[in-house]
């Protein structure tokens, strides 16, 4: 018997749902469950990139039903969705070059008008997060409802990103009074 924190897959088991899932979800709640993680979408103004980017993260959540370590791998997929959103938004905007880290193009934003107070904060958790998923001690396990809301709150960030309402403001030149 494995002592591993989700099934073992093997031949006989790998299209059931994982055991500890079940204790999240409820087999004869199924439906509920895939039309809850197939809620969140992205609009037509999304890049397309980015759009597929996020289809992967929310499939991977969807399976997550049959192993559920997917939840994980999905979130982490869903942080790189993030920042693949604000470098497709810098690169609209014509940022400068030199402006390559997640940080550095999020900052940028800021500047311009693009995100207030609130949004930046989010944002740079959102990269706390990713840069946090990308050296990992150890196998994350998450809560699927924990993860999927997650997806809802990213989703609905990234389409904010590139919602036709954004006023963009240029900051004022250094050395102008």
């Amino acid at each position: 018997m494995s002592k591993l924190p989700f099934k073992e897959i093997d031949a006989d088991n790998w299209l059931k749902p994982d055991p500890v899932v079940l204790h999240f979800t409820g087999v004869e709640r199924l439906m509920d469950y895939v039309e809850t993680v197939l809620a969140p979408r992205l609009s037509r103004n999304v890049p397309q990139d980015v759009q597929e980017l996020f289809e992967v993260a929310r499939a991977a959540m969807l399976y997550g039903y049959l192993f559920y370590p997917l939840y994980a791998l999905g979130m982490e997929q869903l942080f790189r969705v993030g920042e693949a959103a604000v470098a497709s938004k810098c690169e609209q905007l014509g940022a400068p070059k030199d402006k390559k880290s997640f940080s550095d193009r999020i900052d940028w934003l800021t500047e311009r008008g693009v995100f207030d107070r609130g949004e930046f904060s989010a944002w740079h958790t959102l990269r706390r997060l990713r840069n946090s998923a990308s050296h990992p001690d150890s196998e994350s396990l998450l809560a699927p409802g924990f993860a999927i809301g997650i997806l809802g709150a990213v989703a609905k960030d990234i389409n904010a990103l590139f919602d036709d309402e954004i006023q963009i403001v240029e900051p004022a030149s250094e050395g102008k009074g």
